[in-house]
């Protein structure tokens, strides 16, 4: 995320991040704001507050964490935005594989599966948002 912030701000844009109080003292120094949450869960609920899209760059588990659960939060109708991965390098193509497995054995509908749409490219990604 430190590269995102960085490129954020060289191009002359906010970077606002949403960090539990715990990790005080490490939030990076180019960030336009912080906005400070008590817990990890109430931090995933304030960063899909008012959006319109959630996309899964290229991350780790914490990422995926993020994505499940707003995926999840989509299947009941709790979340109406759109579901974005960014699979650059084919990064996500085994939580692809996994999500088709579920499908498979009927532990996911395939119209849920069809809410995750895949970009793989930066280009792609943003031709979703035209």
């Amino acid at each position: 995320m430190g590269a995102i912030t960085s490129l954020s701000v060289e191009q002359g844009g906010r970077h606002v991040a949403v960090l539990p109080r715990f990790m005080e003292g490490l939030e990076n120094p180019g960030l336009s704001e912080v906005v400070w949450t008590e817990s990890m869960s109430e931090r995933k609920e304030r960063m899909r507050e008012g959006t319109c899209a959630a996309i899964g760059l290229p991350g780790g588990i914490g990422t995926l964490d993020e994505f499940v659960e707003t995926l999840v939060l989509r299947k009941l109708g709790r979340y109406q935005g759109g579901l974005y991965l960014l699979n650059l390098d084919g990064f996500y193509d085994p939580f692809l594989a996994l999500l088709d497995h579920f499908v498979r054995t009927g532990m996911l509908e395939p119209e849920d599966r069809a809410l995750v749409q895949v970009a793989n490219t930066a280009e792609e990604l943003a031709a979703c948002f035209k």
